[in-house]
């Protein structure tokens, strides 16, 4: 495999350089999935883009936290699990709650059910999902404008997941405390 650079504000290019110093200044530190993602100002831009619109839609905190929690999980993106913990935990969102989505089960809170069984849907039929799922999602009081926002979330974590995937990402320290390992999917060595 090649090895990426996972670069700083001093190594990356001007416009990528920018980026990572506003994603300091907003976060507190530069994840590696935006470093990383740093060679190409134009991904990067796109990226922080699509996450910047997604922060800003109906959709509470909490559960856009919850979306990128579970698609990363359904994914087996153990950076990505970690990385929406840590979030997760600065938003207060119930332990019980981030649990129950890091180890894939029902939620008790029936919204974030909801929630979570839409996702996983989505992500294990490749967008296929049973009507009565999406009827659910609308019976807890979700809306069509909001259905639209849950695909905005699940594209973007699809990009980082798949990104800290492929290159194999190390855990920032600050993740470490949340670090995850998907049980259920046995490792896969691509040829």
């Amino acid at each position: 495999m090649n090895k990426f650079p996972i670069h700083t504000t001093v190594t990356a290019n001007d416009t990528s350089a920018r980026i990572l110093r506003d994603l300091q200044t907003s976060i507190g530190f530069i994840p590696n999935v935006f470093s990383v993602v740093a060679e190409s100002s134009i991904a990067l831009e796109a990226l922080v883009n699509l996450s910047t619109a997604f922060s800003a839609c109906s959709l509470t905190s909490e559960e856009q936290q919850l979306i990128q929690l579970i698609v990363s999980t359904e994914n087996s993106c153990g950076y990505c699990v970690a990385g929406h913990t840590a979030f997760s935990d600065s938003l207060a969102i119930s332990s019980d709650v981030v649990e129950a989505v890091r180890t894939k089960q029902p939620i008790s809170n029936r919204r974030f059910n909801a929630l979570n069984v839409l996702v996983r849907a989505l992500i294990k039929n490749k967008g296929r999902i049973d009507k009565n799922v999406l009827n659910q999602f609308f019976s807890e009081g979700y809306t069509q404008a909001q259905f639209f926002e849950v695909l905005l979330g699940v594209s973007i974590k699809t990009i980082s997941n798949y990104t800290s995937l492929a290159l194999s990402l190390p855990l920032d320290d600050e993740f470490q405390p949340y670090a995850w390992h998907d049980t259920d999917t046995p490792k896969r060595h691509v040829a």
